[in-house]
């Protein structure tokens, strides 16, 4: 009974339906079919499930990174991960991979920091001897870091439904990114060495004074993190105070402190990001339906049977489920994929003594590899709409980014405290 909906799902998708609308039809067919619950509930489940106060940072998140992305300042950001490592040997993808990771903490959408520096990085990259599907599965992968580094969008969307504290996970997100970037860039510069590609002999940013200069031009942009970051440390405001003004932030600096953007081109900017926030939030709602379609059908009650069964413990836990999360993310959508399945793992992975927090990571970096897993990987199909490139090459080449992410994964699981000592050290629980 349980895969009824799934199959339903899958057949949907097969012919082209927009997976929030796939989502919600799938769970009105099982409803109706099976007669688990009256129809006059979808609408309140629909409401409810978008209409959690959290949710409403998510548009002026995207806001912010929309009218940092429309003014031009990723090329800032780009230009100061150049002056950073543009110097060692494979510089171009290294820079690639620090830039992804500053953007992503400034916005929290991994589509979003792949998109933007996916074309001038893999231009880049490949003039200067990279291929070209290994350039677009290097962002991809490293696009993908946006949502374990705050402000995620995942991260909200997880903390809403669970109701723990978003500064917590934010921070929590802090020290396994890192690891994430200084993984992805050892990658980069070990290949580099192993393949011959040679440093730039005219690096951009050669001396001491061009390096100072473009950090002096990114200054503005790199302060929108640490304004997000102190807004929650000090407890005195909510996740939707902080992105309203970092909205307003990020406004500021493109309309009137570096003048990159014009107030004629605001409304392109809104529009693209209402757009954006009517697509994510279509899917949250078709999720969150189709986990209480889930619910009617007891699949928690099953779930918890088996690991009762088996007599799992928390770390085995975490093992099944990322492995169960790596074959549903090759076909769903990430934002999916979290929404549909926190409501019923995540109370199973607190009644087996995990905490929220290292739950929410471990599912985190699991949504990052669903990522760049073919052949549904949304920052794979992102990188070859914005490059051209066939999608074929672009699958063979994200191969070893999903093995050090997996990694990773395995390295969380195991050592908690990765992920909890920061949260832990500036945010203790009550």
């Amino acid at each position: 009974m349980i895969a009824i909906p799934f199959v339903i799902l899958l057949l949907l998708l097969a012919i082209g339906m927009p997976i929030g609308f796939a989502l919600i039809a799938a769970s009105l067919t099982t409803l109706y079919t099976l007669g688990l619950a009256p129809l006059t509930l979808v609408p309140d489940i629909l409401y409810e499930s978008v209409g959690h106060f959290t949710l409403l940072a998510i548009p002026f998140f995207l806001l912010a990174a929309e009218l940092l992305s429309a003014g031009g300042l990723i090329d800032r950001i780009f230009d100061l991960a150049l002056a950073i490592v543009g110097r060692l040997r494979g510089g171009m993808g290294a820079a690639c991979v620090v830039a992804t990771g500053l953007f992503a903490g400034i916005q929290g959408s991994s589509a979003a920091d792949a998109a933007a520096i996916g074309k001038i990085g893999t231009t880049g990259m490949m003039r200067q001897g990279y291929r070209g599907g290994f350039s677009a599965a290097l962002i991809a992968a490293a696009g993908a870091t946006a949502i374990l580094i705050p402000p995620s969008i995942a991260m909200l969307i997880y903390a809403s439904m669970v109701n723990v504290s978003v500064g917590r996970m934010f921070f929590a997100g802090i020290v396994p990114g890192v690891l994430n970037v200084i993984a992805f860039l050892v990658f980069v510069v070990v290949r580099a060495h192993h393949l011959g590609w040679r440093a730039d002999a005219q690096p951009p940013f050669a001396t001491t004074a061009q390096r100072l200069g473009a950090f002096r031009r990114a200054f503005w942009v790199l302060t929108l993190p640490l304004f997000i970051l102190y807004g929650f440390y000090t407890g005195n405001f909510t996740a939707t105070e902080i992105s309203t003004a970092s909205a307003m932030y990020a406004g500021v600096l493109a309309l009137f402190v570096y003048r990159t953007l014009r107030t004629g081109e605001l409304g392109v900017v809104i529009m693209q990001t209402a757009r954006t926030t009517v697509n994510l939030f279509t899917i949250i709602a078709g999720a969150v339906l189709l986990s209480k379609v889930l619910t009617f059908l007891n699949a928690p009650r099953l779930i918890f049977g088996i690991i009762e069964d088996f007599h799992l413990s928390g770390w085995q836990f975490l093992l099944v489920i990322s492995a169960v999360m790596f074959v549903l993310g090759m076909f769903m959508e990430a934002v999916a994929l979290n929404v549909m399945t926190t409501p019923i793992l995540a109370p199973i992975a607190m009644k087996l003594g995990i905490d929220p927090v290292h739950y929410g990571i471990v599912l985190i970096l699991n949504i990052e590899v669903a990522l760049i897993t073919p052949p549904v990987g949304l920052n794979l199909f992102v990188l070859a709409g914005a490059t051209r490139l066939p999608l074929h090459e672009i699958f063979r080449e994200v191969l070893p980014f999903v093995a050090i992410l997996t990694a990773l994964l395995i390295l969380i699981i195991f050592v908690p405290q990765i992920s909890l000592w920061l949260p832990d050290l500036l945010m203790p629980s009550p």
